[in-house]
Parts: C-alpha cells; structure tokens; sequence
C-alpha cells in the first residue's frame, strides 16, 4: 500500500517534470522567434539594397544628388551588407554548434 507521503513526492515529480517541459519548450519558441526576426532582417537588408540600387540607376534620381551623396551611399552599402554576411556567419556557425 502506498502512503500518503510517498504518493505526494510522486505527485511533486510529476509537476517538475511538466515545469521542466514547459521551460524547454518556452526557450525553443523564444529561439525559434529570435531566428525568424534575425532572418527577416536579413531579407529586409537585402531588398532595401536592391531597391536602393534600382532607385539610383533610374531616371529620378539625378547624377548631381548621387554624386554628392556618394560618401553616405557607400556606407549604406557597408551597413546593409554587414547585416546580411552576420546573418549567413552565425548561420553558418549555429548549424555548426
């Protein structure tokens, strides 16, 4: 026969084990969130260089204003594209892990 004690530490294993389940599946939802806003940055990156680059090369923008903002244009670039090779390195490097 089963006491009352050893059926309430029985009881209380069966909770921690259910908060330990509910943790693990918290953290793998709060990295699977943090993935999808990182990708989306990327992509977001990505595109705004590819607009921006077809913006420059058409007819609305004039050679004067690209040639005085040449200095800004450049580190935009710069930035953007450092988003996105972060973005592929830590990739690279998680599958690693």
């Amino acid at each position: 026969m089963v006491d009352a004690k050893e059926e309430k530490t029985s009881e209380d294993d069966v909770q921690e084990e259910s908060l330990s389940v509910a943790k693990e599946r918290l953290e793998l939802e709060l990295r699977e969130e943090k993935a999808d806003t990182q990708r989306r940055m990327a992509w977001t990156a990505m595109v705004s260089m590819l607009v921006f680059t077809i913006v420059l090369f058409s007819p609305l923008v004039s050679d004067a204003r690209v040639s005085a903002l040449a200095d800004l244009l450049g580190l935009f670039y710069v930035a953007q594209a450092s988003v996105v090779g972060a973005y592929m390195g830590i990739t690279a490097w998680m599958s690693k892990k």
